[in-house]
């Protein structure tokens, strides 16, 4: 006998339509493995957990390694486009785009989906590297006076 079929069904998202929304969460795994090209490896990953207008459900970006380095994805298909003034491995908490509302399109590859392009609504974090700071389109610290 075979195990019945199962009904998993994901909620999908509209390709090449843009899609507004909010990153929600910011999720770290300090021991994530990637797979590539056979070969295994153990490295810090974030991912970024999205509530989507007009979506039941979160949605969330790949794993991506957690390096913000000039080649990473991390900084170049999401620091850059959401932080004014980021550098590579500049020294900012990926945690202050907690709460941020965003625009992205996304794309579908073998049945998966994932973010082709992503950006903010209402401009860009300021970052000032002199002291580390992000400051909002209010002109308000977002740091935690701690």
């Amino acid at each position: 006998m075979k195990p019945p079929a199962r009904s998993l069904e994901f909620e999908k998202i509209k390709i090449g339509e843009f899609i507004i929304g909010t990153i929600v969460d910011v999720e770290y795994d300090m021991e994530h493995k990637f797979t590539f090209q056979g070969k295994e490896t153990i490295t810090p990953a974030v991912r970024f957990k999205f509530a989507l207008e007009g979506y039941n459900h979160n949605h969330y970006s790949r794993w991506m390694r957690f390096n913000a380095g000039n080649k990473s994805n991390l900084y170049n298909k999401y620091l850059v486009k959401l932080v004014e003034n980021i550098q590579p491995d500049a020294d900012f908490d990926v945690d202050h785009l907690k709460g941020m509302k965003i625009k992205t399109l996304w794309q579908e590859k073998n049945d998966f989906q994932s973010i082709e392009s992503i950006f903010a609504l209402g401009g860009k974090l300021h970052f000032t590297t002199d002291d580390a700071q992000v400051i909002t389109e209010e002109g308000n610290d977002a740091l935690d006076e701690t």
